[in-house]
This record gives structure tokens, sequence and C-alpha cells, in this order.
């Protein structure tokens, strides 16, 4: 069985793919929103994101697959970060405690930012997320072949090993001694045996003794 499909390869992959979205998500939301996500909900959605990564290890992941898994991470993570965020306190380009005074519900009203940075930031993690997917599907294309070729290599060892193991235990000193042990059929001393033997069939002879 190949590496990558057993159950150790499966996790390794899928803590992989998961870790490198999810961190890529949170630098993302950092760079738009200038402070770091909801712990708590980084870290269920780092599960749910391994879960569904698990789910699609079991065998070679094409490079469609890897991008929409990373895109979906992003997107999930993003709006579980922007309907998290605070309404109230510190908001971007504003001061906490200002000389201006925001009206109470002023941005309840304004309701979830799905693009806190823009259109602007919104591509270029977009373009950062397709990036990702790129390079993860080159390493899932080296690590399959060079499992296959592991794979290939621990066949052919185990194969001669068995070859070896069944001459060995066979040796030719013990065909040898069973060949001895048959009956030639044509050695000389029958052949002398048949010159000394007198046929004695039909009527006696007439001639006397």
């Amino acid at each position: 069985m190949i590496w990558a499909a057993t159950p150790v390869g499966r996790g390794a992959r899928a803590s992989a793919v998961s870790v490198l979205a999810v961190v890529l998500a949170v630098v993302a939301h950092v760079a738009a929103c200038d402070r770091l996500p909801s712990l708590p909900v980084t870290a269920c959605g780092s599960l749910l994101a391994l879960r569904v990564c698990w789910g699609n290890t079991g065998r070679r992941m094409a490079p469609p697959r890897l991008g929409g898994l990373v895109l979906g991470v992003q997107a999930g993570l993003h709006l579980g970060f922007a309907m998290t965020e605070p309404a109230h306190g510190t908001h971007r380009g504003l001061p906490a405690h200002g000389s201006m005074t925001m009206p109470t519900g002023a941005l309840d009203s304004a309701g979830i930012d799905l693009l806190p940075g823009g259109a602007r930031m919104a591509l270029l993690h977009l373009a950062a997320a397709l990036v990702l997917a790129w390079w993860l599907s080159v390493g899932e294309r080296l690590l399959w072949r060079a499992a296959r070729g592991a794979a290939a290599v621990a066949r052919r060892a185990a194969g001669r090993l068995r070859r070896r193991r069944t001459h060995g235990l066979c040796p030719l000193p013990v065909l040898a001694v069973a060949r001895q042990r048959r009956p030639a059929a044509d050695r000389a001393p029958h052949l002398v045996q048949l010159v000394h033997l007198v046929v004695r069939r039909g009527p006696p002879d007439p001639r006397p003794a």
C-alpha cells in the first residue's frame, strides 16, 4: 500500500493543507482589520478544515480539488471572522476615545462588513489562495511520485528476498541424491544378462544329441 494513502500519510497531508489554509486566512484578516480574529472561531474553523481535508485525502488530490479546498476554507473562515467581529469599540481608522463620539448602534446598523479591506484586499487574498493551492498541488504530485517509487522498490526487494529464501531451502545436493536413487534401465549389466539367455520355444530338435 502506498504510504500517502495510509492513515498516517492521509493525516500528514490533511494537516498540511488545513494548517496552511487557516494561516493564510488569519494573515489576510490581520492585514485587513489590524487585529487577530477570535481564537474560538479560529480553533473551530481549523478542526472543520482538518476534517474536510481528511475526507479528500483518500486518493491523490488534483489541482482543482486542492483549489476548491483552499478557497472553501478561506471563504468559511472569512465569514466566521466577519460575523464575530466586535460591533463596538475601536473601528479601523477611528479612535476608541476621541473628540468625535459615534452614536450608539451606528456600527450595528451598518451590518456585517464582508470586505473590511476593500476589493483590492479581497483580490490579493484570492490570488494568495490560488498560489497556495498551486504550491500544494506540486507538493502532492511529488509526494505521490516518491511514495509510488518507494513502494515499487520495496516490492522488488521483497520478491528477490522471497526467491532467495526459496532456493536456499532446496539446495542442489538433495536433487543429486534423488537422481542417484532412480533405477537405471539402460545400464551394461542388463545387456550382459541378455547374451546368456537361451530361447526354448517350438518343437524339439529332431537331430540326435
